[in-house]
């Protein structure tokens, strides 16, 4: 029989850690709000480089759909929780976060900029929720401002596949930011990760596996010294010259994953074309410009970290994030300070 007197200096250890973290967290939401409240709102076509702060609406030739309710967009972000079962309770734990989009553009009534929000920190409107369970697929808890969400068992394979698909995201982006290398060895080294990244990521959210990276792979590997082999390594070269396709039995690979056993909740974030957004960022040179045009970028900086994406009015924010700041540093200094005073009684040290 489970004795009720359990142990809880090892819940009071976690407890004392996640405080003084949250304290930390408290501080650095601190200074975030500072430098946005310090920093000037300025017309985009006024800006220098270094931090800025600019506002306008969010524009795109080119749109994306969101998981969640299929709606175009710039960019989206989904935050993933898994339910987790301890005991006779549960609750909800982060399981990922996916982002997606293009690099959009902010434009004012003087001009524009290009926008590289992936490393942004999020203050969005909450477009929608959806439970699914994986056990009872068709039971989805809908809350959603857009008339066509997805079906269960979408949702459920976009969860299966999307808990990898965040650390090829980094890596592309990293590349991206990258830019052009002088030395042409290294960026033929960076254009091909990169295109095997993208490929990845296209496998990942469509099934299409990459045919022109399979025959250069396939090339690369001959000739065999097994003939037979040999044989079937020419007969796949052949097909695939020919009709620019891969077998039947190869497309099979790119099929739809199965789907996600679990349940789980997720919430979508969006930046829409034509809203309105506050930026507070670094205005760089953009390294991928090669036609003279979109010579700057507003990305997070390589010293300045702070990098805030907010639909709210930017004393909306700077409020919020002074309060966020506020309870994050009490809160952070109460649980640590709790959980030492609990750990003092439990060792009689006074």
């Amino acid at each position: 029989m489970r004795s009720g007197n359990s142990d809880p200096t090892g819940a009071l250890l976690l407890g004392m850690g996640g405080g003084v973290l949250l304290f930390y967290r408290g501080f650095r939401r601190f200074r975030e709000y500072k430098v946005v409240a310090d920093t000037p709102r300025i017309p985009i076509r006024s800006m220098p480089m270094g931090l800025v702060h600019i506002r306008g609406q969010a524009q795109s030739e080119q749109l994306v759909q969101s998981p969640l309710t299929n709606t175009p967009c710039c960019f989206y972000q989904v935050v993933v929780e898994h339910w987790k079962t301890e005991e006779h309770s549960g609750s909800w734990q982060h399981y990922f976060t996916d982002r997606d989009g293009i690099k959009f553009y902010l434009q004012d009534e003087t001009g524009r900029v290009l926008v590289d929000s992936y490393s942004a920190e999020y203050d969005l409107p909450e477009r929608a929720v959806r439970v699914v369970d994986g056990a009872r697929p068709g039971t989805a808890v809908v809350s959603a401002n857009a008339p066509a969400p997805a079906p269960d068992l979408e949702i459920l394979q976009y969860v299966e596949k999307g808990s990898g698909r965040q650390y090829m995201q980094k890596a592309e982006h990293w590349l991206e930011a990258r830019g052009p290398q002088q030395d042409p060895r290294k960026e033929q080294a960076r254009q091909h990760f990169l295109q095997l990244m993208q490929a990845g990521l296209e496998f990942q959210k469509e099934g299409k596996l990459p045919v022109d990276l399979i025959q250069k792979a396939i090339e690369s590997r001959g000739p065999l010294p097994d003939a037979n082999q040999e044989f079937a390594r020419q007969a796949l070269l052949s097909h695939i010259r020919e009709t620019g396709t891969l077998p039947v039995e190869m497309k099979n690979l790119g099929a739809s994953a199965s789907p996600a056993s679990g349940r789980y909740r997720l919430h979508e974030y969006l930046i829409l074309p034509g809203q309105e957004y506050f930026i507070t960022g670094t205005c760089a040179e953009n390294a991928a410009a090669t036609d003279g045009t979109d010579r700057n970028v507003i990305e997070q900086g390589r010293n300045e970290k702070t990098f805030l994406v907010s639909a709210k009015p930017v004393e909306v924010e700077t409020k919020d994030l002074r309060w966020s700041a506020v309870k994050m540093v009490l809160g952070g200094a109460a649980l640590t300070l709790g959980c030492l005073a609990g750990l003092l009684l439990r060792f009689h040290m006074f």
